[in-house]
């Protein structure tokens, strides 16, 4: 390398490595994947079906600017089965089907991110909690007032 293009500014024992952090935040990353979409199939199919309104400002235009979420349930040879669906209804009663996947896609990321905002928050917590206080020197000798 010739000294005329050569930088004192250059670390010249740069690797090509990945740093250390990478595969445990990749596992980190996969396991809040895995718990939200755990946690998506269970909050808004059996706990709450109606939090697919909170997608409404995304997927409901005007006019049809009220959400409602149906379940309609049918009986068949392979038994009983629900589905949801969220619609966006107008003031006429006028209506458009949003269905259940984009609204569920839509929670999954919201979920997904709340988790890895509560995530960073616990680990920024362990980095900038105080040291312990340390222990009082113990006196040696006692005093007598």
């Amino acid at each position: 390398m010739s000294e005329e293009y050569r930088s004192d500014r250059t670390n010249e024992h740069l690797s090509d490595e990945a740093p250390r952090r990478s595969p445990k935040i990749l596992a980190t990353l996969a396991a809040i994947l895995c718990f939200t979409g755990i946690l998506g199939c269970l909050l808004p199919i059996a706990i709450w079906p109606g939090e697919a309104k909170l997608t409404a400002p995304l997927f409901c235009d005007a006019p049809y600017t009220e959400p409602i979420v149906v379940s309609d349930t049918f009986h068949d040879s392979e038994g009983r089965s629900t589905n949801y669906s969220l619609y966006c209804v107008g003031e006429r009663g006028e209506y458009t089907e949003v269905g259940f996947l984009r609204p569920w896609l839509a929670l999954w990321a919201l979920h997904t991110v709340i988790v890895i905002i509560l995530v960073m928050m616990g680990r920024a917590w362990r980095w900038w909690r105080p040291a312990k206080p340390a222990e009082p020197a113990k006196l040696t000798e006692s005093t007598e007032l």
